[in-house]
């Protein structure tokens, strides 16, 4: 069995060019292959704990606080929100901790993968990448193809979008919350410890970054970005993801030219790397052996 990457991270402040400063943590040894990872709206980095610590221990791993998450900077204005800032971000963290040189498996779950297709036309990006894994995310149509609620067409988009875009607090901690919160993030088979690591995390995200980033994600058009992806591209999504439903992968699939055809999971629900860490952990470790 594999060791786990223990041990205290490597930390450090990365300015993107807006002046954003970003937390970063750095894993295991300085000359192992690199893995980025860019987590998902509401969380931080934390949410790739249990892919971590799967992954093999001579794996360099690195992973960063989306702005307005986590111990990353939250942006004063509005100005400070956008797929171009999401891919300013990744870029400045592939410039601080991939060697020149040298090239990285970046990673991205839901907010995390369309920070990876808003890249996909950077120069730092196509210089500093190798392989791409996307799981449970999304390039266009987030509202209007999200399930969150069993409702008729405009009534579920809006639904989607109003949950999106709210500024207020997602309720106190409760039965009622986290049932709710698990319905719309997880499966219905969802480990307790895994549910409670998502909840925590969203509980713990700042409503007005949280609002100002779903209403990024909510118009959002990649494709044009996303087309310019031409490494190899593993995606993967839950088939009881109701925030980016399986329509997404295979939309993904036809849109970027070196994505392979779509891994479906039942069971699994939008929080893939606290549903189906062993299974990420694996394709990242295929893309870096390829």
């Amino acid at each position: 069995m594999a060791k786990q990457h223990v041990g205290k991270a490597r930390e450090l402040q990365v300015r993107s060019p807006d002046g954003t400063l970003l937390h970063v943590e750095v894993r295991g040894p300085e000359d192992g292959p690199t893995v980025v990872l860019s987590h998902c709206w509401a969380t931080s980095l934390a949410s790739w704990g249990p892919i971590v610590r799967k992954l093999d221990p001579h794996m360099r791993v690195v992973l960063y606080d989306q702005r307005g998450h986590g111990r990353s900077q939250v942006p004063v204005t509005e100005a400070g929100y956008g797929t171009d800032k999401l891919a300013d971000d990744l870029c400045a963290v592939l410039e601080a901790t991939v060697p020149d040189g040298r090239k990285a498996v970046v990673a991205g779950h839901s907010m995390g993968g369309m920070t990876i297709m808003a890249s996909g036309a950077r120069p730092t990006f196509q210089d500093k990448v190798e392989a791409v894994l996307l799981t449970n995310t999304g390039c266009a149509e987030l509202p209007s193809r999200a399930r969150i609620l069993p409702l008729p067409g405009p009534l579920r988009s809006f639904a989607a979008k109003t949950f999106l875009v709210t500024t207020l607090p997602l309720g106190p901690r409760n039965r009622a919350t986290t049932a709710a919160l698990k319905y719309i993030t997880m499966g219905k088979g969802a480990d307790p410890r895994m549910v409670r690591l998502g909840l925590r995390m969203v509980h713990e995200c700042a409503s007005v970054p949280r609002g100002r980033w779903g209403r990024v994600m909510s118009t959002l058009d990649l494709r044009e970005t996303a087309s310019q992806i031409t490494v190899p591209t593993t995606v993967v999504v839950g088939a009881e993801d109701k925030m980016t439903p399986p329509w997404h992968a295979h939309h993904m699939a036809s849109v970027i030219p070196g994505a392979s055809h779509p891994v479906e999971v039942p069971g699994v629900g939008h929080m893939g790397p606290l549903e189906m860490p062993g299974l990420l952990a694996e394709q990242i470790g295929k893309l870096v052996d390829a």
